[in-house]
């Protein structure tokens, strides 16, 4: 991309030279006022002929683009003699533009109409004058229509198509917005760029910000002109109202309103396609993270400017946040439908689940009294088919958030590129597994490959069976560790304690680990869980703990517990397993791992759920000497797994909790989230606890005095309601399970705190 115009300093035009300019090469005799501009130097000129704008452009834009310009400018005036542009006045011999010398160099000079207009207000517009702006660039790019021109095509910095190459520009900014920015970045490269390959293109403005907008001086709600044209560019079509669009929601609390009106109004005017209309909240976030990347990469270049340059990157900066916020798939619905455009056709609820019980069958359940109909996903946002948005407190399997434009890029990169299974050298498998393993102990080196988390436990428990010559495990009292033959009978959560096999005994769950002494009370329990196991002829081979003990009620774990419970496992010969299907990758802050709590190191630990941040993956990792073992006595194969698509969407996972700090940001946020609902439970006596570590939360509910044993459900449902996705847990289940993406920020806390708030009053829980 050429950075010459942007990086070239404007002219230095003395008055006197401007008022020269305007006489010798366009006949125009008056006097010149300096005006602000970006890149050139700008007079108004006022004579007896009326008055005028002069442009002496900037050194680096070539004569022939700014001809183009007027060209342009006089294309669209042919076309619509009411279309609200500057009328350009030719030179003396009557060329659409003219030169000047200023220090040996030639800069191209042009002369416009001055339109008779006020700049709008600071701050939002209303409505009407919103609408006027949209109606206005319309208009504009009905008139430019089939202007053509081969320098429309030229690289230039303000297109927005050309975002990915401002990339490089990251680095200028401030470190506490450059998370967001690069995750529009990558979502550009993801989503909207193939996206723009489906619309139509045209000659556009390509820059109707408020700078070059003008108000009628007797009706401020209506556009006097749009001027400026040096960033007229062959584009998408639908970039010229985004634009638009964007910068009319600087200020608004909720970004939908200025785009509806800004968009319907151009729609009326000059219609939309429904892939236009659901692109423009994508090009209007493209819009503000470009002006971001440019604005503070040019105040570095002119601190003398620096006042003009960065007059917008506040209000860019909160206006992608607040879009990034409410989710660009959610607005696009909304957007559509205020266009009237129907969704896309969608069957009934009754027909939906109708369909899912014929073909899926009666053993999948469905979370909520009134099931969640998902069309996407964004962030930690669902929409819903009838358009309505979600707020994912639940679902930890998008562990960086559903859609990831970086882990989506990936997958779709790899699967064009190959894929393939692990008997074939792919160094790329290799590479990730090796990333894995350095985010663990040392002597956990090697990784075999799965595909799920019920996977990982199954061959957990046949390496600790081949490695040991034993049988017994021990698990926690209301554990889930599966799905598989094996893992299930180690999920009483799910078969009940009276479906234990023989080979399976229990320690203390909740009881325990919500106790005082619960790193002493366990070393008793693992000892008679063993000895029931060898009672029944079963010598143990594996202890095994969720490290954040989901399905026990959720907790943190307790000072010294694995500690003292894997000394008494080892010292009878059996493995230690620590399943963080669950609770790895950062969920429970900087710990980044659920044993890491307790300076433990297990002899192997289970990988899954959040690994592929929704490709299915898993992994087991245990020490050398254990795998050599484990393969003298077992073979180990998996078509699917460890796939060179696995392995690049696990390898953008970890750059992505890496690159945004999410480890870190679950910790702050969860400490947060904690103490919003501490806040709540001074309202309401009935919640009892507030616990976990992390990002993984759980607030226990008294059921017992309130006579609710459907507590759980009850608040689970009355939070689907109010938007909010949570889940419940527990051997009665009356503890709220909170685990949303990561990405989860302050303010989606203070959403999930306010909710419960309401639900609980609501349901008459005090």
């Amino acid at each position: 991309m050429s950075d010459n115009v942007l990086e070239a300093r404007p002219p230095e035009v003395p008055v006197a030279l401007a008022v020269d300019i305007a006489r010798s090469v366009f006949d125009v005799d008056g006097d010149a006022t300096p005006l602000d501009g970006e890149r050139d130097r700008n007079f108004r000129i006022d004579g007896a002929e009326g008055s005028f704008v002069l442009k002496v452009g900037n050194p680096a834009d070539p004569a022939d683009v700014v001809e183009m310009q007027v060209l342009a400018m006089e294309h669209a005036i042919r076309a619509d003699p009411t279309v609200p542009i500057p009328r350009p006045r030719r030179t003396i011999d009557r060329r659409p533009t003219g030169a000047v010398d200023i220090g040996g160099v030639d800069h191209a000079v042009q002369l416009v109409s001055l339109v008779d207009g006020t700049a709008f207000p600071p701050g939002p517009l209303p409505p009407t004058a919103r609408r006027a702006i949209g109606a206005a660039v319309a208009h504009i790019d009905l008139a430019l229509a089939g202007f053509i021109h081969p320098l429309a095509h030229r690289k230039i910095a303000w297109d927005v198509t050309r975002l990915p190459e401002l990339r490089p520009r990251l680095d200028h900014i401030p470190a506490e917005h450059r998370t967001l920015v690069e995750r529009w970045l990558d979502r550009f490269d993801a989503v909207i760029a193939p996206a723009l390959e489906l619309v139509g293109a045209s000659t556009i403005h390509g820059d109707v910000n408020p700078d070059n907008l003008l108000a009628d001086r007797d009706d401020p709600d209506r556009v006097a002109g749009v001027v400026d044209f040096g960033d007229l560019v062959h584009a998408r079509s639908v970039i010229d109202p985004a634009i638009a669009a964007a910068y009319q929601a600087f200020g608004a609390d909720d970004p939908l309103d200025p785009l509806v009106d800004v968009i319907t109004a151009y729609h009326a005017v000059r219609p939309l396609t429904r892939a236009e209309v659901l692109l423009v909240p994508e090009l209007a976030a493209a819009r503000m993270t470009q002006s971001v990347l440019i604005s503070a990469w040019r105040a570095e270049l002119h601190p003398d400017n620096i006042t003009y340059v960065l007059a917008d990157q506040v209000d860019c900066f909160a206006t992608l946040a607040r879009i990034d916020d409410r989710g660009p798939a959610t607005l696009a619905s909304e957007l559509a439908a205020a266009c009237g455009m129907s969704r896309r056709g969608t069957s009934s609820l009754d027909a939906s689940l109708s369909l899912r019980r014929a073909r899926l069958g009666p053993a999948l359940s469905l979370s909520y009294d009134k099931p969640v109909r998902l069309e996407s996903g964004t962030g930690v946002w669902l929409t819903d088919v009838d358009g309505n948005r979600l707020l994912d407190a639940y679902n930890n399997v998008p562990q960086v958030g559903h859609a990831h434009p970086r882990v989506t890029t990936a997958l779709a990169a790899q699967a064009r590129r190959l894929t393939t299974n692990t008997r074939y050298l792919v160094d790329e498998v290799a590479v990730y597994a090796d990333r894995l393993a350095a985010l663990l102990p040392e002597e956990l080196s090697v990784v075999m490959f799965v595909n799920s988390g019920s996977e990982a436990n199954d061959v957990a428990i046949q390496i600790a069976r081949a490695v040991t010559g034993n049988r017994g495990v021990a698990i926690t009292e209301h554990a889930y560790h599966g799905t598989t033959a094996a893992t299930a009978a180690l999920s009483p959560e799910e078969l009940g304690p009276d479906a234990l096999e023989p080979w399976v005994a229990r320690i203390g769950g909740a009881a325990t680990l919500g106790s005082a002494d619960a790193a002493g009370r366990v070393v008793g329990e693992v000892d008679g869980a063993f000895g029931r196991l060898r009672g029944r002829g079963h010598d143990p081979a594996l202890l095994v703990f969720d490290d954040v003990f989901a399905s026990d009620g959720i907790f943190a774990v307790p000072p010294g517990y694995l500690r003292a419970a894997y000394e008494r496992a080892r010292a009878v010969g059996a493995l230690c397993l620590a399943d963080e299907v669950q609770a790895g990758f950062g969920r429970v802050g900087e710990a980044f791992w659920g044993f890491a709590q307790d300076g433990v190191r297990p002899d192997i630990v289970t990988l899954g759920k959040p690994m592929g941040n929704g490709h299915p993956m898993g992994a087991v990792v245990t020490t050398p000497e254990i795998a050599v073992q484990f393969a003298e006595r077992w073979h180990f194969f998996s078509t699917f797994a460890g796939s060179p698509v696995a392995a690049a969407v696990g390898t953008a996972v970890l750059d992505v909790i890496e690159r945004e700090r999410l480890a870190e940001q679950a910790e702050r946020v969860g400490a947060y989230l904690r103490a919003r609902l501490e806040e709540v439970a001074v309202s309401h006596s009935v919640i009892t606890n507030v616990r976990g570590p992390g990002l993984f939360i759980g607030v226990e509910l008294d059921h017992e005095s309130t006579g609710r044993s459907d507590i759980g459900k009850a608040v689970t449902n009355g939070l689907r309601r109010r938007g909010v996705l949570v889940g419940a847990t527990g051997p009665r289940g009356n503890v709220i399970k909170i685990r949303p993406p990561l990405v989860f920020s302050e303010r989606h806390a203070d959403r999930v705190a306010a909710e419960l708030d309401a639900t609980l009053a609501a349901e008459q829980l005090r």
